[in-house]
């Protein structure tokens, strides 16, 4: 299995010994300078606005002496201009694809021109590009694998969606032979539930159904399938920031029986850029931390994922992308192992 964004989940600590570490982060984060900040989140009507929410609470809760406002917005492109022009401090909508093109100015980034002082910090979550198969049909034409779907009808997503893009990429580049039937949600479940096409791709947490297709599931029994280990070799080697991400067996909640599979994936993280000294973002990841548990409470797709080690996973080498200066050294001090590449300029401590 590729490793890339390999899940890896952590056994969280006692009450009382969590009580006490935590009590003990606080209180010596409070006794340093006050430092305000403005946080780029979505639409409050978003549910994503409630990470944006748990995150200012966190470091609010463990590093009292940080002030954090988070200001309604639009998406990363959108932030990393803010935060280029000294609106923003951070945001909650970066991606290593996102970094990429305002780092060298293209795609979403190329009327503003090229911005190399952006910066990612940690996760926020992963969406996966998941494969859903009718679990009738894949028992009778014995589909296992992508390749398996040779031959068949088959809904790629909604058009214009990156989804759709990267669905059918995958069946140009590997020959595969599927019959592409893109539409709508409801008319490719429709599709679906009435035999017209045995699957169909759909955006989905890294570790359970997407709510649409657990309604239909209820319904028409469906399974996951993914890519082979030299397929996702492939995509990588094609398009190095097409990242994907190995979901062990049991990894998809309500599909025990299923896995080890290679599914596409599309990460979300915090981002910031060098304005940020290394000591506020050192500050933030440490109250991070210890406020990962309220914040999966609050924003259940960060549930199961390590903020820094999975951040580190989904962001591909040798892009020229770097983590922030803070990052870097919460990672350092709690034996991360950090990718040289990922390391700043401007970072100062042990490499």
């Amino acid at each position: 299995m590729v490793t890339t964004g390999t899940i890896r989940r952590r056994t969280l600590l006692a009450a009382g010994t969590g009580g006490l570490a935590l009590a003990a982060i606080g209180g010596r984060a409070s006794a340093q300078a006050p430092v305000t900040l403005s946080l780029g989140s979505v639409a409050a009507s978003s549910g994503v606005y409630a990470f944006a929410v748990a995150l200012a609470a966190a470091v609010r809760k463990h590093d009292p002496a940080i002030s954090v406002t988070t200001v309604e917005g639009g998406g990363g492109f959108d932030h990393a201009r803010l935060m280029r022009q000294g609106v923003l401090d951070f945001s909650i909508s970066g991606s290593p694809a996102t970094a990429h093109a305002v780092r060298t100015g293209t795609g979403g980034f190329a009327r503003v021109g090229a911005w190399e002082d952006v910066r990612l910090m940690f996760m926020r979550n992963i969406n996966v590009a998941r494969v859903y198969v009718r679990a009738d049909a894949a028992q009778r034409h014995g589909i296992r694998s992508w390749s398996d779907l040779k031959g068949h009808a088959f809904g790629p997503g909604v058009p214009g969606t990156r989804d759709m893009t990267r669905a059918v990429e995958a069946n140009t580049l590997f020959r595969t032979g599927i019959t592409m039937n893109p539409g709508s949600l409801e008319d490719t479940t429709a599709q679906i539930r009435s035999g017209r096409i045995i699957g169909m791709v759909k955006g989905s947490p890294h570790d359970r159904f997407d709510a649409g297709m657990l309604a239909l599931h209820y319904s028409t029994p469906l399974t996951a399938i993914g890519f082979t280990d030299d397929q996702a070799t492939a995509i990588q080697a094609r398009e190095p920031l097409d990242t994907l991400i190995a979901t062990p067996k049991g990894g998809i909640r309500e599909l025990p029986e299923v896995g080890p599979l290679n599914e596409l994936s599309s990460a979300v993280m915090v981002m910031a850029s060098t304005r940020m000294t290394q000591e506020t973002g050192h500050r933030i990841m440490r109250a991070v931390a210890a406020g990962w548990e309220d914040i999966n409470t609050a924003f259940p797709p960060t549930a199961g994922l390590d903020p820094v080690r999975d951040a580190f996973a989904q962001t591909p080498q040798g892009q020229g992308l770097s983590f922030h200066a803070g990052v870097i050294q919460f990672a350092k001090e709690r034996g991360i192992d950090v990718p040289a590449d990922f390391i700043p300029a401007e970072y100062s401590g042990p490499r």
